[in-house]
């Protein structure tokens, strides 16, 4: 006789007002592998032979994840529902990892939702020696280690602990206890990691000391204070991934002589700036100023700083502001706060000059979601029309 499972994926998507990820929480890393794995396996372990899942956030990257159950040979169902309580009366909801599927008290707001992402990590290490891990080798007990890691002789291991892949630990460095470290991440000498989770492809760097939090690149979420830190010191911490982000060599070169040329013409203009915090695509915040008179490369003048510096790309969507939001679409809402802004964008050409304007978003999407070439080469056929363009 066939066995079959009824799942429910509790929608916790309201409640992820700090890290603000595109994926709904059950894709959330927890040990080496997104949450909704893990109850994968155990239907392996278990022999289940059907799997209907009910999802109400964002169902599709659920299904694209899961493929039908390719990867466990198990068939799997995701069926969308409208809410929670849509769901058949008799789907366990995933609310902890198989072995320990229960919750210490329900989840209000973000806060919450973290600190229960860090307890389902602390959990996992401390069931690890259950869990069928076949590329992590056991260095300590309680302290596992993948393949192509590189710890100096003097960084301290204090188990329970999991270094996945090609990570780096520098001397004097402090991992553990309760320290989860994926893959192509870097340590630096005397950094200290506790009870904390730290993503894929982070830097944290020498003397910085992490607890009670979760860092994605220059993200910091913190537990413990309940808050959202993005960090522009890459000495303390950075995403390694943005270098390939970056405008190339060229565009900067350029950025840099366009803000020499322009500097006689903006201190002819008598602009009065105001400061403007937004989105930097990689979970950081750019400090804008931006002019209120003139052409745009005099208004703009100032964002060639950050495209010399890398921080900016010369076309690019427009910068969201940090409190600019998309509510009825959750998932272009983070693409669109997740891609480059740029000196000059789309919106331009269609005279939509800040991202406050009602149509602009509808050109950044196409934009960012397109990535088309032809639309790069429509801007820059454009640029000087456009940079001495004034304000209608």
């Amino acid at each position: 006789m066939k066995k079959k499972w009824r799942l429910l994926v509790p929608d916790w998507g309201s409640l992820d007002d700090l890290w603000r990820n595109p994926d709904p929480f059950c894709l959330w890393p927890i040990g080496n592998q997104p949450f909704i794995a893990h109850w994968m396996d155990r239907a392996v372990d278990e022999s289940i032979d059907a799997i209907e899942i009910y999802v109400s956030d964002r169902p599709s990257c659920v299904r694209d994840y899961l493929n039908g159950g390719a990867y466990w040979s198990r068939n799997v169902t995701i069926v969308p529902v409208s809410a929670d309580e849509k769901a058949p009366d008799d789907a366990v909801p995933i609310i902890g990892l198989p072995r320990h599927n229960k919750i210490e008290h329900a989840l209000d707001n973000s806060v919450d939702l973290l600190r229960h992402w860090l307890s389902l990590n602390r959990l996992w290490l401390e069931q690890i020696d259950q869990y069928k891990l076949h590329i992590e080798v056991q260095h300590i007990p309680g302290g596992w280690i993948g393949p192509h890691v590189r710890i100096h002789h003097k960084a301290k291991l204090v188990a329970p602990f999991w270094i996945q892949g090609k990570c780096d630990i520098g001397a004097n460095a402090e991992i553990g206890p309760f320290a989860c470290i994926a893959e192509n991440t870097i340590i630096d000498r005397n950094a200290r990691v506790r009870n904390s989770i730290v993503l894929s492809g982070t830097m944290a760097g020498r003397n910085t000391s992490l607890d009670q939090v979760a860092v994605d690149g220059g993200l910091l979420l913190d537990a413990k204070h309940g808050c959202r830190v993005p960090i522009s010191d890459t000495f303390i911490l950075s995403d390694m991934g943005s270098r390939i982000r970056k405008a190339p060599f060229y565009e900067r070169i350029f950025a840099i002589l366009l803000f020499a040329i322009a500097a006689p013409l903006v201190a002819l203009s008598r602009i009065d700036w105001t400061v403007v915090e937004a989105h930097d695509g990689t979970g950081g915040a750019l400090k804008l100023k931006t002019g209120n008179k003139g052409c745009l490369l005099a208004r703009r003048w100032h964002w060639l700083k950050e495209v010399f510096k890398g921080r900016m790309r010369l076309i690019g969507i427009l910068p969201r502001p940090m409190n600019w939001t998309i509510s009825l679409n959750q998932e272009l809402d983070q693409r669109l706060k997740e891609t480059s802004p740029g000196f000059l964008s789309l919106s331009d050409l269609h005279d939509c000059h800040s991202a406050s304007d009602p149509d602009e978003w509808i050109h950044a999407s196409y934009q960012a979601l397109n990535g088309d070439k032809n639309t790069s080469k429509l801007i820059r056929h454009s640029f000087w029309r456009l940079v001495f363009k004034r304000a209608s």
